[in-house]
C-alpha cells in the first residue's frame, strides 16, 4: 500500500506539473489540456502523468497532439521540476492522455441519449406526475461534473450536480478559484502572502491586517482556549524543528527543541480587533495554517458554490478536509469511508453526510522513526513533542474548519479528554492506538 510519503510526493508533483505545463510550456498544442493526475512508481524513479481537456465538453476523441508536445519538451518540464523542488533526482517523466475521464464523458454523453429518449416517451406521464414525484424529476434533469485541481499542495476535487453541465462547470471553477485566493492570503509557503507578511514584520510591532485575516485569527484563538492550547496556529516553530516544514521530520537538537518552545504559545500572539492589528511578543513566533487551512479552502468553495445556485456537491481538500452539500440525486446523503491506521488500508467504518464536513488526523501520515520509536507530524504545542496515544481521529461537524482544528486537537489531547468534552453538534469517530476505533459518546 503507498505510503502517506509516497501520496504527498503525487501531490507535490501534480501541483508542480500543473504549474508548469499550464504557465511555463509554451507549445499552442498543450494549451487544451491540463494535468489531471500524477502516478508515482513505488520507487520514485518514474512517474506517468495523465493529461485531460481543460473543457469537459471537449469530444472524446483522442487527440495525441499534446501528449506528443509534452513528450517534446519533457527535457523542459524535468529540469523546472528539478529548479522548483530543488530535486537532486528528478523522475523519468511518461505523459498520457487520462483515458479514465474521457471514458466518463462518454458514458455522460450516453446517458444523455438515454435520458432524451426517456422525457421522449414519458413527456405525459412526467407532466401528470411531476406533483407528486419531485425528487425523481429532479434527479433526471441533473448533470454531474467531478473535477480536480492541485491547491494548498494536494488534490481539490469537486463533484457537483447542477442543470447543465456549462452550469456545473461555471460553478466548480468559481469554487477552485476561490481556494486558490485562500491559499494565496494564507499560506506560509507563499512569500507574497498575507500571512507569511505577519511572520516577518509582527514580531516589529502591529500589522494591519484584513478583516477576513482578523476574523480567521479570531477563530484560532477561539480554538486555542476551547482546547486547552491543544490547537494552536503559532505552532510553526515547533513545526519546523522537528523538520516537518517542507521535509519527513528529523529528530531535533535540545536547544532547537527549546528555542522553538520559546517561540510557541497563543498567548504570545496579540489580537486587536478593534484597530484590526496582530503583534507578536515573541522574536521567533511563526503561524503556521496547516491545522485549518484546508478546513477553511473548503469552506469557501462550498460558499461559491452555493453561490452559484449549486445544491448537491462534494469537496474534498487532499482526502483529508470534506465538505457534503446536500446528497446526489440517487440518495440520501454522499457515502463516505473512514480510513484508520489498518496496515492494509481497508475502512474502519462508513458514514453518510448531508450538508455536514469531515475531517480526519492521523499520527499514521506523516512520521519518521529513530530508535525503534515513530514521531508523527502532528505536534502537542504544549510538550513541543509529537502527540502520541491516538492513532487516528475523524470529526464530523457543520463546517469543516471547525473538523480540522477539532481532529487535530482530540488527537492531541487524547481519548479521555475527548470523552469529557463533547463537540457541540458534532461527532467523533476515534482510534486509539493498540485498541478498537469506535464512535464517542454525544453527550
Amino acid at each position: 500500500m503507498p505510503s502517506f510519503r509516497h501520496d504527498r510526493a503525487e501531490s507535490t508533483l501534480l501541483r508542480e506539473l500543473t504549474r508548469i505545463v499550464a504557465g511555463e510550456v509554451r507549445d499552442p498544442d498543450v494549451a487544451a489540456v491540463r494535468v489531471s493526475r500524477v502516478v508515482l512508481s513505488p520507487d520514485k524513479r518514474s512517474a506517468r502523468v495523465f493529461v485531460a481537456p481543460w473543457d469537459p465538453a471537449t469530444p472524446a476523441e483522442a487527440d495525441p497532439r499534446p501528449v506528443e508536445a509534452l513528450e517534446r519538451a519533457t527535457p523542459f518540464i524535468r529540469k523546472a521540476l528539478a529548479q522548483s523542488l530543488r530535486m537532486r533526482h528528478v523522475p523519468e517523466l511518461r505523459f498520457a492522455l487520462d483515458l479514465g475521464e474521457r471514458h466518463a464523458r462518454r458514458m455522460d454523453e450516453l446517458l444523455d441519449r438515454i435520458r432524451k429518449r426517456i422525457r421522449k416517451g414519458l413527456a405525459a406521464v412526467l407532466a401528470a406526475t411531476a406533483l407528486q414525484f419531485a425528487s425523481p424529476a429532479y434527479a433526471l434533469g441533473l448533470e454531474r461534473l467531478e473535477l480536480s485541481s492541485a491547491i494548498m499542495g494536494s488534490e481539490f476535487r469537486i463533484a457537483c450536480y447542477a442543470s447543465t453541465k456549462s452550469a456545473a462547470a461555471g460553478a466548480v471553477t468559481a469554487a477552485f478559484d476561490e481556494a486558490r485566493r485562500v491559499d494565496a492570503f494564507l499560506s506560509n509557503y507563499k512569500q507574497d502572502s498575507e500571512l507569511s507578511r505577519i511572520n516577518r514584520e509582527a514580531a516589529r510591532g502591529p500589522v494591519k491586517i484584513s478583516p477576513e485575516m482578523a476574523d480567521l485569527l479570531d477563530r484560532c484563538l477561539r480554538y486555542a482556549r476551547e482546547t486547552e492550547g491543544a490547537f494552536d496556529i503559532t505552532v510553526g516553530a515547533l513545526v519546523s524543528a522537528w523538520g516537518f516544514y517542507k521535509g519527513d521530520g528529523v529528530m531535533p537538537w535540545p536547544w532547537t527543541l527549546w528555542r522553538a518552545r520559546r517561540n510557541s504559545g497563543y498567548r504570545h500572539l496579540e489580537l486587536n480587533r478593534h484597530e484590526r492589528t496582530v503583534r507578536f511578543r515573541r522574536s521567533s513566533l511563526l503561524l503556521d495554517p496547516g491545522g485549518i487551512g484546508k478546513g477553511y479552502a473548503v469552506d469557501r468553495a462550498v460558499a461559491a458554490l452555493r453561490a452559484r445556485g449549486i445544491e448537491a456537491a462534494l469537496v474534498s481538500s487532499g482526502g483529508s478536509s470534506v465538505f457534503a452539500l446536500g446528497a446526489p440525486p440517487d440518495g440520501g446523503g454522499w457515502s463516505l469511508d473512514l480510513r484508520g491506521p489498518r496496515s492494509d488500508g481497508r475502512p474502519v467504518a462508513t458514514v453518510t453526510l448531508r450538508d455536514e464536513a469531515l475531517s480526519a488526523s492521523g499520527s499514521y501520515e506523516s512520521f519518521f522513526e529513530k530508535g525503534g520509536k515513530r514521531y508523527g507530524h502532528i505536534i502537542d504545542p504544549r510538550s513541543g513533542r509529537p502527540a502520541a496515544g491516538v492513532a487516528a481521529v475523524s470529526v464530523i461537524a457543520p463546517l469543516a474548519i471547525d473538523t480540522e482544528a477539532w481532529s487535530t486537537a482530540l488527537l492531541v489531547n487524547g481519548e479521555a479528554w475527548a470523552r469529557a468534552h463533547p463537540i457541540p453538534g458534532g461527532r467523533v469517530f476515534l482510534c486509539a492506538e493498540g485498541r478498537d476505533c469506535g464512535w464517542l459518546p454525544t453527550d
